[in-house]
């Protein structure tokens, strides 16, 4: 199988401006992310869901244009016909490949799960699978897993359960599948267990930092970043990163409804 990226991708805020999409400032933002190894757009940390078709347009090709890295994007819902045509806005576009998680807030049964991305895998263009109960309200087993990687067009799968113990049996019973952890928090650890990569949020604002925890698999230099990497959980996701990027000049401190800032 091959791999999208191996390492470091980080999942791109979208940045705001008095209330419209700010592609200038994307675009500063992509040029800051030179040492890592992919991007993830339109995912939870990109707030994609307050985003338009539209705008989800106008950052998929923005995006393309200014990389020479793996782009992935995120395209999550709940209506197997809204996912499938976002699977197919990102392949139109350009995309590598797309990050999907199952139906949030139905909480489908194990069966309808691996049907979903069954579906999802027809259309033609390599697959991430999301496990995040937290959001989607629905885990994702191991032995589950395990099925929906059968799917050639499955190429990885991103692991945001938050058990170690699951991500455990997720690389155990995935062996052939790339496994990138979802939280950097819990990185250094699935990188001992012979996960791919991370797919983090930390890189929107350290980018060379988180990968030196890839490149050296180092304790003291995970250790030492562990507080940032729990800060931004501090409040909901994106809300810390957009103020520490805001700190730091790339972007405006702005999110969308419901979130609020973080002053």
């Amino acid at each position: 199988m091959t791999k999208i990226f191996e390492g470091v991708c980080t999942a791109l805020v979208t940045p705001f401006s008095n209330g419209s999409v700010d592609l200038k400032a994307l675009g500063r933002l992509i040029e800051t992310q030179d040492p890592v190894q992919a991007l993830l757009i339109l995912g939870t940390t990109g707030e994609a869901a307050s985003l338009t078709d539209k705008e989800r347009d106008d950052i998929i090709s923005w995006t393309i244009k200014r990389t020479d890295k793996p782009v992935i994007v995120g395209a999550s819902g709940n209506s197997i016909d809204k996912v499938l045509g976002m699977v197919r806005q990102a392949k139109r576009l350009g995309a590598n490949a797309v990050l999907v998680t199952p139906p949030y807030y139905i909480r489908g049964t194990q069966d309808g799960i691996v049907e979903w991305f069954k579906e999802i895998g027809k259309v033609g263009i390599p697959v991430i699978v999301y496990n995040i109960p937290g959001r989607a309200g629905v885990n994702i087993a191991p032995e589950t897993m395990a099925q929906i990687c059968k799917d050639k067009a499955v190429v990885g799968i991103k692991e945001s359960s938050g058990n170690i113990e699951q991500i455990a049996d997720v690389l155990r019973l995935c062996p052939d599948t790339p496994v990138y952890c979802g939280d950097d928090a819990f990185s250094l650890p699935c990188y001992a267990m012979g996960s791919s990569g991370v797919i983090s949020v930390a890189s929107n604002a350290k980018p060379a930092e988180v990968v030196s925890v890839w490149e050296t698999k180092a304790a003291e230099i995970y250790l030492e970043q562990l507080p940032f990497y729990r800060s931004l959980f501090d409040e909901v996701n994106p809300v810390p990163i957009k103020k520490v990027l805001s700190d730091m000049g790339l972007i405006k401190n702005e999110v969308r409804a419901p979130l609020t800032v973080l002053v």
